[in-house]
């Protein structure tokens, strides 16, 4: 399992979640320039709000994960070219 590719395809997900809240804010606000701010899209505006921070928080948590697959993979491969070096010593 790839983990790194993993988290490519999570934070690509998110990508798309953030283009369609964006759209849905570009909906709103042309909406409300229009005097067509109800209750309900005011509400809907709250909740993709809260959405997108939730979104920003997941890609903090990401983006330290990521940050230790990487050391993971790094302390990996300096362990194999030590053992390598090891061997051709022997």
């Amino acid at each position: 399992m790839d983990h790194i590719e993993v988290l490519r395809e999570k934070i690509g997900r998110l990508r798309d979640e953030i283009a369609q809240l964006l759209e849905a804010h570009a909906e709103y606000r042309r909406a409300g320039s229009q005097g067509r701010n109800e209750i309900q899209a005011q509400i809907a505006h709250g909740q993709r709000q809260e959405r997108l921070q939730a979104i920003q928080q997941e890609l903090a948590q990401l983006a330290d994960l990521g940050r230790r697959v990487v050391s993971v993979e790094q302390r990996k491969a300096e362990h194999r070219s030590r053992l390598h070096v090891a061997q051709k010593a022997s």
